[in-house]
């Protein structure tokens, strides 16, 4: 199937969609939205060195720490 036979398929079910179901995509799409964008923020943070070893900080918290 093509990428535009595939398309049409889709916008072909989502006609269908209630308010309900309609609502759900809209809340699924803006919450990958939001994750993207944290994941883009955290992946600057690494490559500009903002970061902090896992055993720095399981140093600095290991009294907190279950053994």
């Amino acid at each position: 199937m093509s990428i535009e036979a595939k398309r049409y398929h889709l916008i072909e079910r989502v006609m269908q969609f209630n308010e309900r179901e309609i609502d759900k995509i809209e809340t699924f799409l803006e919450e990958e939205s939001e994750l993207s964008a944290s994941l883009d923020k955290a992946l600057e943070q690494v490559d500009e060195g903002k970061v902090t070893p896992h055993s720095e900080v399981r140093k600095k918290y290991e009294k907190w720490l279950l053994r």
